[in-house]
C-alpha cells in the first residue's frame, strides 16, 4: 500500500510542477507559425482535408488531428491543454518505466519523470497546435516503452499478450507521428536488456533471454520500416532516409560531420538545455514578467521541497549512498547512453541536428536518457539536503525558462492580433492575387503563411470545394532573392505545399509595415511611401513597389472571428490614424479632422510622429495653415524625417490644388 501511495505522489507532483511551468498564460495564447495555415485549411475545407496537408511526409498525423479538430475546432486553448496532458503524462509513464526497473530505486524515478516532464530543452509546447503531433508522439512512446516493461515483469499469459500487444500499437502509433521518434527503441532495447541480463545465467543464456524477449518488440520499428521504406514514397526531402543516407556514400565527409553534430548534441540535451535556453528567454523578460516567474519558480521549488519531506526525509539529514545505489550506476549509465544515442542518431542521419531554440523539438527522444542522466548524478549526491538543492535549481530553471518562453509567444501573439485588427479597420478588402509583404513588430516571418493565414482567415473564409486549396491573398517572406524580384518589378511563384497553392505575382505586392508594437501598421502607397527611419532596409528598397490600389475601400471593414484574433481592441490611437489613412485613400478631407478631434478628446496620441501625415495633408487640403504649422513642429524635430516629410508634401502640393499661402507654408516651414 505504501508503495502504491508513493507512486500516486509522484503523479501528484508530477501533475502540479507541470501545471506551474506550462498553464499560467495558456489562456492568452493564440496561433503560432503553422498552426495558421493548418487551420486556415480546416476554415475552408473539412477535417478531411488533414490527409492532404500531411500526405507528402507522415500521413499518420491525418489520423490524430482529424479527431483532434473535430473535438476542438478553432479554438486554441483545448490543444495548449491537451498538449500539456500529453506532455505530463509522458513525464509519469517515464516514473513508472523507472520504479518497474527499479523497484528500490523511487526517488530516482520521481526525479526522473519529473525534470522530464518539465525538461526545458523543448521550447515549442506553446506552438500546440502544429506540434500536438510531437507531443502526443512522445506520450505514445513512453506508453509503449512502458507496456513493454511491464509485459516482461508480468507471469501470467495472457495479459502478457494484452501488454505487448498494446505496446506494439502505442510504438506503431508513436512513429506514425514522427518517424525520428524510432530513436525511442534505443530505451525500449536498453531496457530490455537490462531486466534480462540479471541473475546468474551464463553469457550465453543472457543473450539467449534478451533475443527471446525482444523479438514481439522487433514488430514496431521493423514493421514501421517496412512500410516506410518499400510502400511509402516521402515527396519531402527531409524524410526521405534513404535519400539522406546516400550522402554517406557521395560524400564520405558527411559521416565525419554526422560525428561532431552527435558529440556536439550530447552536450546540448545534457547541459545546454539547462544553460541557453534560459539565459535566451527568460533573463531578457521584463521586470513585471520576470517578477512573476520567479514567485512561480519560487512555488514550484516549494512544491518540491514539502512533496520530498512529505516523504520522511529531512534535508538535513547526512545520508550515504545505499550499496543498492551503488550496483546500479552502471545499468542506469548504460541505458541513459544508449536512449540518448537513439534519440540522436536518427535526427543527425536525415542531416539534421539539436540547436536551440530553433530546433528544439530534436531533443525530446534524447531527453529520455539525458534527465535519467542528471538523476543519476542527483542520486549519488551524499547528502538529501544536497539533492534537494539540486532538484530544486533545476525545476526553477525549468520554470524560469517555459515562463519566459511562454510570455513570448504571448506577446507575438498579442502582436499578431492587434497587426491584422488594424488592418481590418484600415482595408475594407483586398484584391485576389496581390502578393502581401508586412512586417511584424520584433517578429521575425519565418514563412509565408505567417502573413496569408491571417489575412485569408479576415478577407477571404468562404468555403473551397475543390482540391487544392488556393490562397487567393498570397504573401511571401522577404528573402534576398524576393526583394531583387519585387525591386525589378516581375518574376512569378507558383508553389504548392501541403495543399496550399499560391500564386505569387512580385510585380503585384501590396507592403504593410508596423514599426514597433506601440506604433500603427502603415499600409504603403508606392507612389508616396512613408517610411520610418527605424524600417528595416530592404522595406525601404521595395517600398515603392507597393500598389495601394490593391486596398479595397468599398463597404464596411471587416470584424476579424474573435476566437481567432481576440476581442476588437480598445479605439485608441492607431484605430483613429486607420480611419484617417481609410479617409485619404477615398479622398473624404473633411472626415479627417472629426478623427483627429476624436483621438485628441479621447486622450490619444501617436507614439510615431510619421503617423501625423494624414491629418497633415487634410489640413493642407482644408487650408489649416495654423494647424500645418503645429504638426510641422513635430514632423521636423527628427532632422530625416523631417527630409522625408518636405519631399511628400512637396509632391503632394503638386497633386492637391493647395492655396499659395499653404505652399508657402510647406515650403518654408517644412523644407527651409
Amino acid at each position: 500500500m505504501q508503495n502504491k501511495n508513493q507512486f500516486w505522489q509522484g503523479v501528484l507532483l508530477i501533475f502540479i510542477v507541470s501545471a506551474i511551468a506550462y498553464l499560467p498564460l495558456v489562456k492568452d495564447l493564440g496561433y503560432l507559425n503553422d498552426d495558421w495555415y493548418q487551420m486556415y485549411d480546416m476554415q475552408v475545407k473539412d477535417p478531411s482535408f488533414y490527409h492532404e496537408i500531411f500526405a507528402i511526409d507522415r500521413p499518420g498525423r491525418a489520423l490524430a488531428m482529424i479527431p483532434l479538430f473535430t473535438f476542438f475546432g478553432f479554438n486554441p486553448l483545448w490543444y495548449h491543454l491537451s498538449a500539456f496532458f500529453f506532455r505530463m503524462m509522458g513525464g509519469v509513464f517515464l516514473f513508472w518505466t523507472g520504479r518497474m526497473l527499479w523497484k528500490d530505486r523511487n526517488f530516482f524515478a520521481l526525479v526522473t519523470g519529473l525534470l522530464f516532464a518539465v525538461y526545458p530543452g523543448f521550447l515549442s509546447q506553446p506552438n500546440a497546435i502544429d506540434y500536438q503531433s510531437h507531443i502526443l508522439a512522445l506520450f505514445l512512446a513512453m506508453l509503449s516503452v512502458a507496456l513493454t516493461v511491464q509485459s516482461l515483469l508480468v507471469a501470467n499469459l495472457r495479459n502478457k499478450i494484452l501488454l505487448i500487444a498494446g505496446s506494439v500499437l502505442a510504438g506503431w502509433g508513436a512513429l506514425s507521428q514522427m518517424e525520428y521518434y524510432i530513436g525511442i527503441e534505443g530505451f525500449r532495447f536498453a531496457s530490455i536488456i537490462l531486466l534480462m541480463w540479471r541473475g546468474d545465467e551464463s553469457f550465453r543464456q543472457k543473450v539467449t533471454k534478451v533475443i527471446k524477449a525482444s523479438l514481439p518488440f522487433l514488430l514496431i520499428a521493423g514493421g514501421f520500416l517496412v512500410w516506410r521504406l518499400f510502400f511509402f514514397e516521402s515527396a519531402r526531402k527531409a524524410t526521405d532516409v534513404g535519400l539522406q543516407v546516400s550522402q554517406v556514400v557521395s560524400s564520405p565527409l558527411t559521416a565525419l560531420w554526422w560525428l561532431n553534430y552527435l558529440i556536439q548534441d550530447f552536450f546540448t540535451v545534457t547541459l545546454a538545455a539547462w544553460t541557453m535556453p534560459v539565459y535566451q528567454l527568460a533573463f531578457p523578460m521584463r521586470l513585471k514578467d520576470m517578477a512573476v516567474a520567479l514567485a512561480l519558480s519560487a512555488v514550484g521549488v516549494g512544491v518540491v521541497l514539502v512533496a520530498l519531506r512529505s516523504r520522511g526525509e529531512k534535508a538535513s539529514e547526512a545520508e550515504p549512498r545505499p550499496e543498492r545505489v551503488e550496483g546500479h550506476s552502471g545499468e542506469t549509465l548504460f541505458l541513459s547512453l544508449l536512449t540518448m544515442l537513439g534519440g540522436l542518431v536518427p535526427v543527425i542521419l536525415v542531416n539534421r541536428h539539436v540547436t536551440l531554440p530553433d530546433y528544439s523539438r530534436y531533443t525530446l527522444i534524447a531527453s529520455v536518457g539525458a534527465v535519467m542522466l542528471i538523476a543519476l548524478l542527483i542520486e549519488g549526491l551524499a547528502r538529501r539536503g544536497m539533492q534537494t538543492a539540486v532538484i530544486g535549481i533545476l525545476v526553477s530553471i525549468a520554470v524560469l525558462t517555459h515562463y519566459g518562453n511562454t510570455i513570448r509567444s504571448v506577446y507575438e501573439t498579442k502582436a499578431t492580433r492587434n497587426f491584422w485588427q488594424q488592418v481590418a479597420w484600415r482595408a475594407p478588402n483586398i484584391e485576389d492575387g496581390v502578393t502581401l509583404i508586412a512586417s511584424y513588430p520584433n517578429s521575425p516571418l519565418a514563412e509565408d503563411y505567417f502573413i496569408w493565414g491571417p489575412a485569408n482567415f479576415i478577407y477571404r473564409p468562404e468555403k473551397q470545394s475543390a482540391n487544392p486549396v488556393v490562397i487567393k491573398l498570397p504573401a511571401a517572406v522577404l528573402t534576398g532573392d524576393v526583394v531583387n524580384q519585387i525591386a525589378a518589378g516581375n518574376g512569378v511563384e507558383t508553389p504548392l505545399r501541403r495543399g496550399n497553392y499560391l500564386e505569387r505575382d512580385f510585380g503585384n505586392v501590396l507592403v504593410m509595415i508596423q514599426t514597433s508594437e506601440n506604433g500603427c501598421v502603415r499600409i504603403i502607397d508606392g507612389d508616396a511611401p512613408e517610411l520610418s527611419p527605424s524600417d528595416a532596409d530592404r522595406l525601404k528598397l521595395i517600398a515603392p513597389r507597393s500598389r495601394l490600389g490593391a486596398v479595397i475601400t468599398d463597404g464596411e471593414s471587416p470584424t476579424p472571428p474573435a476566437n481567432i484574433f481576440g476581442t476588437e481592441p480598445e479605439h485608441g490611437w492607431c484605430y483613429f490614424y486607420q480611419k484617417a489613412d481609410l479617409a485619404r485613400q477615398r479622398g473624404e478631407w473633411e472626415e479627417i479632422p472629426v478623427l483627429l478631434n476624436q483621438a485628441l478628446d479621447g486622450g490619444y496620441y501617436p507614439n510615431d510622429s510619421l503617423e501625423w501625415m494624414p491629418f497633415l495633408q487634410a489640413a493642407a487640403v482644408q487650408d489649416d495653415v495654423k494647424q500645418v504649422r503645429e504638426m510641422t513642429k513635430i514632423l521636423t524635430a527628427d532632422k530625416i524625417l523631417g527630409i522625408q516629410v518636405c519631399s511628400l508634401m512637396t509632391d503632394f502640393a503638386q497633386k492637391e490644388t493647395l492655396s499659395g499661402e499653404m505652399k508657402s507654408a510647406i515650403e518654408q516651414g517644412i523644407c527651409n
